[in-house]
């Protein structure tokens, strides 16, 4: 899998983004760094920024995206459009709540921001990026604004708009020309620490609080299948993503034991309590 290059603030980007030519405009999503390659073998690839995982040990705050991503992506349509389906690598966010908390009952699991081509060592074209995700079964990142003059776009002034993904405005703003040129600009108003909430200290704890009947209704409500239909495993595997893909913090800086199999105990024994009271 490649390694693209990463997209700078706009404070380090290149002069020639801002000195000529068009941008789009594209919210800044935050979440997970989050890429993919589809192999020769015709085996998805999965990788974070720095890694690529194992096609058997995907880390648990990931498990949503790469489902998500397995259960969409057209195969055959892609290697319909390419000579080397291995020269191309798919980047974007895995949206969790690494800092700002999205509403998850329609917010995808993962939105494609860039296409990278090795065989020209540059990113494709915002538009191109738009149309290459939607053919292939995926949700590109939204484009705020198309083809805005790149000596208008006035980044002290600029008012940012409401977000497409939670109440409230964007945490910031991907720019994007048809050269590779690229950046972020972020939203100083939107607090992305995410330190307000309160940490659970185990994997219990991390359950019993967020683990409520409401929040198990609702991950039944995602899976979408008749009643007669929602077995143990699928509702318990389901509600382990969505637990990791909410509360990613406890799982990436160590604040809870995120040992997986404790909260996957911690998690069934939740789990079969709730279906034993939902039907009955």
């Amino acid at each position: 899998m490649h390694d693209p290059p990463p997209t700078p603030p706009l404070a380090d980007a290149p002069d020639a983004l801002l000195d000529g030519g068009h941008l789009w405009l594209r919210e800044h999503v935050t979440g997970s760094p989050f890429r993919f390659q589809l192999q020769a073998s015709g085996v998805l690839a999965f990788g974070d920024g720095e890694r690529e995982f194992d096609h058997d040990d995907v880390p648990l705050p990931y498990a949503h995206a790469v489902r998500h991503v397995r259960e969409r992506f057209d195969r055959e349509a892609f290697r319909a459009s390419v000579d080397d389906v291995a020269s191309v690598t798919f980047v974007g966010v895995a949206v969790d709540g690494s800092h700002v908390a999205y509403d998850w009952a329609r917010t995808p699991s993962f939105l494609g921001t860039e296409v990278y081509d090795a065989d020209h060592g540059a990113f494709l074209p915002p538009d191109s990026v738009a149309s290459i995700y939607e053919g292939l079964g995926l949700a590109p990142v939204n484009a705020l604004e198309k083809e805005v003059r790149a000596v208008d776009f006035d980044p002290e002034s600029y008012p940012f708009p409401d977000s497409d993904w939670r109440d409230g405005p964007v945490a910031g703003v991907l720019l994007a020309d048809k050269t590779g040129h690229r950046a972020v600009l972020r939203n100083p108003a939107v607090e992305t620490a995410g330190g307000h909430e309160p940490v659970a200290s185990t994997p219990e704890e991390l359950v019993e609080r967020h683990v409520t009947d409401r929040w198990l209704e609702g991950v039944v409500a995602s899976v979408g299948v008749a009643a007669d239909e929602l077995g143990f495993d699928l509702l318990f595997e389901r509600a382990v993503e969505a637990l990791a893909r909410e509360h990613v913090r406890a799982f990436h800086d160590g604040s809870v034991d995120t040992d997986e199999s404790a909260v996957r105990s911690a998690m069934a024994d939740r789990v079969e309590a709730h279906l034993v009271e939902r039907r009955g």
